[in-house]
């Protein structure tokens, strides 16, 4: 239960006391206490020039450190909100240009043996990312992609055997994720999974992109992974054939909020409708 503030447990300008940093206190209780005390830049009583006291001075340094405290948070979920969406453009369009060259040497990709995502990867894909590196369904676990059997033991989620991802209530992922999940991972370190048959969309066949790859969290859908599925020869986000308002909305089962269930499925729709801008944390 939250706990009811009384006013005397604000602070100066509406912040809460409790909140304030313990070493603020210090700070004007040295102050107080010090009023007499010898300017720090040289004043004493008869001199010319007359500087800053020490009290000021520290009452001074306290109140930058307040407002620093307060909006260095908020500086940097700005700075990785603009990371997220720098990577995942990127990556979104290193993926589109493979497969547009991958067409241009092969025929369109509604004729290509989607049944079988490894061959999709290998033979079309794969030859079109520098340093691309393969990870085969057959030698992977169930709900994961570019997992390494290696490193099993040490990673609780990131490369565990049985659950990589979770939505953005953070409830595990498991569907859309299958046995026949195949996976590749770019020299940067992002890693492409395809799924075929996909149950969760018409659009049977899924691509999956983890934006920072699946040993860096936080491997949340919407933050850094998104899904995106191959339709008409392209490679559209999944959900765009939602209605914009829908895509935000907490009563709607995979939208792009917390509150939903499924959270998270159509965020890559979120952001390319909001000029790739992501918007929603």
């Amino acid at each position: 239960m939250t706990e009811k503030l009384a006013m005397t447990d604000f602070a100066g300008g509406g912040a809460s006391a409790k909140s304030t940093p313990h070493w603020f206190f210090s700070i004007l209780h040295i102050a107080r206490n010090n009023d007499k005390m010898l300017n720090i830049l040289g004043y004493r009583k008869g001199n010319m020039k007359k500087g800053f006291t020490l009290a000021e001075v520290l009452i001074t340094l306290g109140i930058i450190g307040i407002i620093a405290a307060m909006t260095l948070p908020t500086v940097i979920k700005n700075n990785q909100r603009k990371e997220a969406e720098a990577k995942l453009k990127k990556a979104y369009s290193a993926v589109s240009q493979a497969f547009l060259a991958a067409q241009a040497k092969h025929g369109e990709a509604k004729d290509w043996a989607w049944d079988n995502a490894d061959f999709v990867l290998s033979y079309y894909i794969a030859p079109e990312i520098k340093g691309a590196k393969l990870y085969p369904s057959g030698k992977q676990q169930v709900n994961v992609m570019c997992f390494e059997d290696k490193f099993s033991s040490t990673t609780q989620h990131g490369n565990h055997k049985n659950r990589q991802y979770v939505w953005m209530t953070g409830v595990g992922i498991s569907t859309p994720f299958t046995s026949k999940t195949a996976s590749l991972k770019m020299i940067d370190g992002t890693c492409i999974g395809l799924i075929p048959d996909n149950a969760l969309s018409a659009e049977k066949i899924l691509l999956v992109i983890d934006i920072n790859g699946n040993m860096i969290g936080p491997n949340t859908a919407g933050y850094d992974l998104f899904f995106f599925v191959v339709k008409d020869n392209q490679i559209l986000p999944y959900g765009y054939n939602w209605r914009a308002e829908d895509l935000a909305n907490q009563t709607k089962t995979n939208s792009c909020n917390r509150k939903a269930g499924s959270s998270g499925f159509v965020c890559a729709a979120k952001v390319m409708a909001d000029g790739w801008e992501i918007k929603y944390w």
